[in-house]
């Protein structure tokens, strides 16, 4: 499978927000996208005091779901390490019950693994490229790319896999960077660490991850936070033109984590996060549940602003401009407006590195 350049890689969480955000896409925009997604791990019940689901109950919905909300477009798979060595009910790793569940609905899609994962999974995963023969997708920390023994630890992965560097999806995840300015700088010290990455420009692509959204810090009522990570990539791709020029990945409006708290005691605030070119503009409110009606306030702050696109711009922009012109409720959930952010999110990016690369 090979990631063009100007195609989005966004790494998501398989949750409700944004797996429906997907969905919610036209073709075009699905030919753009090759979404990373991560399997959760199972959530904990606070006041039961045990996980809300068993393995088998959490990972069986996902081949079906996958099938039904992506179809047999690109997508690379990965786990949260929690669920790295789980079995199903049927004594089955969950991994093989995934691909093997994928591979009979012709599903698409790339194991992902990573330097830490243990033997035993890197077994399994084997067993997966072998059956599919679509290669593997290797994703990598910030603190990986700087250490000195990076090269080897790659190769020796590969070599273990029976495949070449034609075969491996490379994604450099930077995660969440404390700074990224000034970014001259901070692109440097990447070139210099890809640089030393052995036969660098044989992977089958090379993809950059980042994040600098951090809306615990965002005070109400809000404002612009500046998308560090696009400045970032801008900037790479003018320092990497002559090694190779890579993907561009986000987390969208999420951040890396998973969160474990008891969400009893958390008090989430009502927002949207809408997708700027260079910025996202952040509507924030008092707590969500029982202040629902704020929403609409929200969306029309949203569609006054000079960030805004348009009603049929994409899913989310659709019922941000039904909601602020009283056409729907302004109510749901959460998850909604996530899916709301997570929308519109995905067509602005893949437009912008289409318009970006074709200049």
């Amino acid at each position: 499978m090979l990631i063009a350049k100007s195609q989005y890689v966004p790494i998501l969480k398989w949750r409700q927000g944004e797996y429906q955000a997907l969905s919610r896409l036209d073709d075009q925009d699905k030919n753009a996208i090759v979404p990373l997604l991560v399997i959760p791990p199972i959530e904990y019940d606070f006041e039961e005091k045990r996980l809300k689901k068993t393995v088998h109950e959490h990972i069986e919905p996902f081949p079906k779901r996958f099938c039904k909300k992506w179809g047999q477009e690109k997508a690379l798979i990965d786990f949260h390490n929690s669920l790295e060595n789980a079995v199903m009910d049927s004594g089955a790793k969950i991994i093989h019950f995934i691909f093997d569940e994928l591979r009979k609905a012709s599903c698409t899609a790339i194991p992902v693994v990573n330097l830490s994962r243990t033997e035993e999974f890197i077994k399994d995963i084997k067993q997966v490229v072998i059956k599919d023969k679509r290669g593997v997708c290797t994703r990598i920390k910030l603190s990986e790319l700087m250490g000195i023994d990076l090269s080897s630890r790659l190769q020796a992965l590969i070599q273990y896999l029976d495949l070449d560097y034609s075969q491996v999806d490379l994604v450099i995840d930077l995660g969440k960077p404390d700074t990224f300015e000034p970014y001259p700088a901070f692109s440097k010290a990447l070139v210099n660490a890809i640089k030393k990455i052995a036969s660098i420009e044989q992977y089958r692509s090379l993809t950059i991850v980042a994040t600098s959204l951090q809306l615990a810090t965002i005070r109400r009522p809000g404002g612009e936070v500046i998308r560090h990570e696009w400045q970032l990539y801008k900037q790479l791709v003018t320092d990497l033109e002559k090694i190779r020029i890579p993907s561009f990945g986000d987390y969208t409006i999420e951040t890396p984590e998973f969160s474990n708290q008891d969400m009893r005691l958390m008090k989430p605030s009502g927002k949207i996060v809408y997708t700027g070119n260079d910025v996202w503009l952040v509507s924030k409110g008092p707590v969500f549940r029982g202040n629902e009606s704020q929403m609409n306030d929200h969306c029309k702050s949203i569609a006054g602003s000079v960030h805004w696109c348009k009603s049929d711009y994409s899913y989310g922009d659709k019922i941000i401009s039904d909601t602020s012109l009283g056409i729907i409720k302004a109510s749901g959930s959460l998850s909604t407006w996530k899916q709301v952010g997570v929308s519109h999110h995905l067509v602005k990016v893949a437009e912008q590195l289409s318009m970006f690369h074709a200049s």
